[in-house]
Formats: C-alpha cells, structure tokens, sequence
C-alpha cells in the first residue's frame, strides 16, 4: 500500500516514520513534508534532507530545555532518533561513509538526550560480547525495584537499540512492563563503530544479555518475553531454540530462513550450484549487478552488515541463517503475527514447525495492517499482541514451586 512517494522503496521507509508518529517520534506533517521534497533514487538527497530536519528537531529541543519546557524536549529529542535513522537509511552499504556514523552517533545521542525526560527509569549499560560492547537500555515504569515481566526488543536488520523505543518498547511501558533494548553483533553500534558483523547463532548473543538482565533490579526472572520484529523474526526463534529462560517469543513476522526466499528469484538449479561452488564468471556476473545504485545499496547494505566482501560471499552465508533444523528446541508459547502481503514473511511455515504452545495472527490489507511488519497498523498489532502476552503471563507457572500472583507471572519485590 503506497502512501505518499512514487519510489515504493523510499515509500515503505516513509510509513516506518509515520508508524512512529505513536510512540511520539515522529511529527506526521514533517515527515511528508521532508520525504516529499526528496527526488525518486535520490539516496543522497533523502539523507540531506532528513539529516537538516534532524538537526533542526535538536534545536528545537535544546530550545525547550532552556526554556524550562522538559516534555516538549523529551519529544523532540525522540522525533530526531527517528529522523537521524531515516537519514542513514539508504547509505548503509558503505560503513566507511562519514555521514553514516555521523548520522548513527547523532541518532544514539538524541535518544540519550530524551531518556533523563521520559517517564520511565533508565540504565544505559555496554554489554561485552565479540571483541565489542552491546548497547543495551533498560527502562522501567515507576520504581526500579518492584519485580515486574520484561520485554526484550532486539532490532532487525536494519535497525539500532535505539529504534526499539519507537518500533516496540513504547508500547509495554506504559502497560506496567520493563523494556530491553539492545543490539548484537550487525546491528547499530556493533556493526558501524566496532565493525562486527551479524552471525547467524543469535542464541550465543541472546544468553549473555539475559545473564546481564538478571543481575539487575526489578526483574521477575519467570517473565522474560522476546519479541522479534522485521528480521529478528528470525533472530527470535533462533535464540529461543536453546534458551529456556524465556516465558513467551512473539515473531512478526515469523522467518526460518533466507535461502528459499531468495534465491528462486535470482537463480535457476544450475546457476545456484555456481554461486555456491564460487565459479569466477558468476562472481563476475554478480558484481555487475551492483553496477545499478539501487542494488548496490540494496544488496551492499546486507553484505556490510554480515561482514561480505562480495555478493556472492554474501549469497554463501545465507544457508546459515536457518531456525528450521532448531524449531523443535522453542518450549515457551509462542505468537506469531503477519501481515498480508508481508515479502519478509514465513509466518505459516514457522507456525507449522513449532511444537510448543502456539498461536497465529494474520493481518489484513483491508483493515489497514497489511505489509512488512503489519505496516501502518501499530495499534492493531499491538492490542493483539500485548493481550495474547498478558494471557500467557497470567497462566499458571507449570514449575511446582512457582505460583501466580496478580495480573502478571511475577512476584513482588
């Protein structure tokens, strides 16, 4: 469904902005105003003019803070995470571009500029892992100490710890949960300033991060949700088929691998059996693909963040990022959401395979929540979301010593 730009690609970024128009990081006017100014494939052009609407946002919220006006800063701060990470979009194929982490750095800062005026308790934290630090945010509603259920929101492929607040987390916090945002390896931080590259075994991130969770205030170790949003639709499976700290994993949409997605509509049999044997003149033919702008940012964005040198490096790693031969190991209940006509989506085949506790939701164009993760429809899919969460966390703990108190798994403080 197009919104506004003729270019779809620019046109589905734009209704990410507009989707966080809820979580108040974005300003609906602005947003169409500055996407609309931006030429079809003007990559260069949509990062100058978000980076000028980004920077005139801080102003604004430099402004208020000095004017004494701390809820107009607190939002303005957040409507420039969001413009800084619509401005590095479409430049991410070179990690070597200074407006990248200049863009990046100016994003993280803005977010950290808005949580001390936020409603919520904030622990910035760098968890160590490979050789680097994952940013992680621990916010809570209200008193640190009061045990309560925990969301974890890692980004997708494309995303930052910080554009967990505005995709997710603004949604459980208010609903009474902790929210954890943080980021892996290929993904914000990690990848732009440390140079690590996404690994297919999100599992091995995932335990440090609970381990870290665990040894801070306010958590009911029994409630752990993973919600896994855009690519971490698969990210979340696949550290949920060996941890079984989780209570509940919710996918949207769900993914098992990338092969069969890909490679039909690029190779036949034989040409495939090429690229995986590293034949030279398919090498060749392959880099000549990225000779169009569009698919070398399409496709050169991808190779950066799993650390491929060319195309068909990347297209070679893809048979490891698979949950298929691991699905059986998912234990906790298990939502999995999509929307119609999502290109991400292997909702169905992920729900067939699972074993455990499960529940399937499909969204619909005509309600207004079709597209990649569910498109413009937030409301929807949160109220079905956090409702199926609420359910799980009321049901009684199968653990003999645990027992549920009050309207979610967890014990007072």
């Amino acid at each position: 469904m197009k919104l506004l730009l003729e270019d779809l690609e620019m046109d589905a970024q734009l209704q990410r902005t507009v989707t966080a128009v809820s979580s108040g990081s974005a300003d609906l006017g602005e947003a169409l105003a500055t996407a609309a100014r931006v030429r079809p494939g003007d990559y260069d052009g949509w990062y100058s003019e978000w980076a000028v609407l980004a920077e005139k946002t801080t102003q604004r919220a430099g402004d208020s803070l000095q004017g004494g006006h701390q809820l107009s800063a607190a939002r303005a701060f957040l409507r420039a995470t969001e413009y800084w990470r619509q401005a590095i979009f479409f430049i991410r194929h070179d990690l070597q571009d200074g407006r990248l982490l200049h863009g990046w750095r100016a994003h993280r800062a803005a977010f950290r500029a808005a949580l001390p005026h936020l409603p919520w308790m904030a622990t910035v934290a760098e968890i160590p892992f490979g050789g680097g630090r994952m940013t992680a945010y621990l916010l809570r509603p209200e008193s640190r100490d009061a045990r309560r259920p925990t969301i974890l929101v890692p980004p997708g492929f494309d995303s930052t710890a910080e554009g967990g607040y505005a995709s997710t987390g603004y949604m459980a916090l208010p609903r009474g949960y902790n929210v954890l945002l943080w980021e892996g390896p290929g993904q914000g931080g990690m990848l732009y300033e440390h140079g690590i590259p996404m690994r297919p075994d999100f599992e091995s991130v995932v335990a440090p991060v609970i381990d870290w969770l665990l040894e801070q205030p306010g958590i009911d170790p029994r409630s752990l949700v993973l919600i896994g949003r855009s690519y971490a639709g698969y990210l979340a499976p696949r550290a949920a088929s060996a941890e079984s700290r989780l209570a509940a994993l919710v996918c949207d949409p769900g993914q098992v691998e990338f092969v069969s997605r890909i490679v039909p509509a690029m190779f036949d049999q034989d040409a495939w059996a090429r690229v995986l044997a590293a034949d030279p003149a398919m090498e060749a033919a392959l880099h000549r693909r990225l000779e169009d702008p569009r698919k070398r940012e399409w496709y050169g964005a991808r190779m950066a963040t799993l650390g491929a040198k060319t195309l068909g490096e990347f297209l070679r790693m893809q048979p490891e990022y698979t949950v298929q031969d691991r699905v059986q190991g998912i234990r906790c209940p298990t939502l999995v959401t999509e929307g119609e006509g999502d290109f991400a989506s292997q909702s169905q085949w992920l729900y067939d395979l699972l074993s455990c506790e499960k529940r399937y939701h499909r969204f619909t164009e005509s309600e207004g929540a079709g597209g990649h993760c569910c498109g413009l429809g937030a409301t929807l899919w949160e109220s079905v979301t956090f409702d199926w969460i609420e359910q799980v966390l009321r049901s009684p703990v199968s653990d003999a010593n645990s027992k549920s108190l009050g309207p979610f798994r967890h014990e007072p403080s």
